[in-house]
C-alpha cells in the first residue's frame, strides 16, 4: 500500500519534558472534528505527522507534531498509512473514539454469529446453504471495508529502534 501520509500516535505515560519539539499543535480533550483540523493543517507542510496522547489526570492533552519525533517512549504506538485526504478524517475518529475496545467486541460478536449459525447449519442442513452464502458476503464485506476505509492501521513496538529488517 503506497501511503501519501505516515500518522506516528504514540500513548504516553507523562508528559514530554526532554524532546525537542517545535512547531506543534496541542489540543484540550479534542473532539474527532478539532483532531482532523489539526491533521490537515499540519498535513499541508509535511508528510510523516506524529500525534501524541497524554493522559493528564481525568482529561488528556493531544499534541500534533508535523514530522517524525525520536526517542518517544511510549506505551502503546501505532502507524497509520494513510492514501488520501479523507483518510485523515477517519484516524481522527478512530483517535478519539477509542476504537480498540469496540473493534474487540464486535469481532467478538461476530465470532459468535459465526458459531451459532455453524450449529445451526450442521443442526439443519437446509440452513447450511444460507449460512454458505452469508459466509461468503460477511467475508466480501470484510475484504471491501478495509479497501474502502483510507487508511491502514499497524501496531508498532513501542520505544525500541526499528530493527534493519523492519
Amino acid at each position: 500500500m503506497k501511503a501519501r501520509f505516515i500518522v506516528l500516535y504514540c500513548i504516553m505515560e507523562d508528559e514530554p519534558k526532554d524532546l525537542n519539539i517545535k512547531g506543534y499543535l496541542k489540543l484540550l480533550e479534542p473532539d474527532a472534528q478539532t483532531l482532523t483540523d489539526a491533521l490537515l493543517q499540519i498535513a499541508q507542510t509535511s508528510e510523516v505527522i506524529t500525534i501524541l496522547k497524554v493522559s493528564a489526570g481525568d482529561y488528556s492533552v493531544v499534541y500534533v507534531v508535523s514530522g517524525k519525533i525520536e526517542g518517544l517512549q511510549c506505551r502503546e504506538a501505532y502507524e497509520f498509512l494513510v492514501q488520501k485526504e479523507n483518510g485523515l478524517s477517519k484516524v481522527a475518529k478512530e483517535i478519539t473514539s477509542g476504537s480498540s475496545e469496540k473493534s474487540a467486541l464486535s469481532g467478538a460478536l461476530i465470532l459468535a454469529g459465526i458459531a451459532v449459525l455453524s450449529y445451526a447449519g450442521y443442526r439443519y442442513r437446509m440452513l447450511s446453504e444460507i449460512n454458505n452464502l452469508l459466509l461468503f458476503i460477511g467475508v466480501f464485506f470484510s475484504v471491501f471495508g478495509g479497501i474502502v476505509r483510507g487508511y491502514k492501521k499497524k501496531r508498532v513496538r513501542a520505544s525500541a529502534p526499528r530493527h534493519r529488517s523492519e
